[in-house]
């Protein structure tokens, strides 16, 4: 009897690594500026996504927008994106979209300081292999994000702007 409870537990401690557990899922955007950091829910973006409604919450950052800048943004959050999450995945692996997701990743990460490229086409694909037969959304790339936060360096990412074609 002793050497069954012994093969047992031996058994329990090999599977115990095998259970799955629960996946992280971003529920925060935290915006970096310099020293100070600001934070909204994914859950604020979403409805403001759906129903055009303005949050409490989301407000504040609303209220730094014009109106053509918020339908804009609203739009963005909506553009359904259909494709194959096999070939997508192909695609992010190839040298031209690493560099891309790179610096993309030197904006958005997993926490200040780190580069979010991992954490980026992670949920990408991840968003790209699980969408319904719309196809997936930026808040589903935000959901699959592999942390319960997004840094987002936002002088990085107006000082990228600035210097882009866009």
């Amino acid at each position: 009897m002793k050497r069954l409870t012994h093969i047992c537990l031996g058994i329990s401690l090999f599977l115990i690594p095998l259970i799955p557990r629960p996946v992280f899922s971003a529920e925060t955007l935290y915006f970096i500026y310099g020293p100070l950091k600001f934070s909204l829910s994914v859950e604020s973006l979403e409805i403001y996504a759906k129903e055009g409604r303005i949050t409490k919450e989301f407000a504040f950052y609303a209220s730094q927008f014009d109106e053509e800048t918020l339908i804009e943004l609203r739009k963005t959050l909506q553009k359904r994106h259909k494709i194959d999450g096999v070939r997508f995945s192909r695609l992010l692996r190839t040298p031209l979209m690493e560099d891309l997701l790179k610096s993309m990743g030197e904006v958005f990460s997993t926490h200040p300081q780190a580069n979010g490229f991992y954490a980026i086409r992670g949920a990408l694909i991840s968003a790209a292999l699980n969408q319904d037969e719309d196809g997936w959304t930026a808040i589903d790339i935000m959901r699959h994000f592999p942390t319960e936060g997004i840094s987002i360096d936002t002088q990085l990412a107006q000082k990228m702007l600035k210097n882009s074609q866009f």
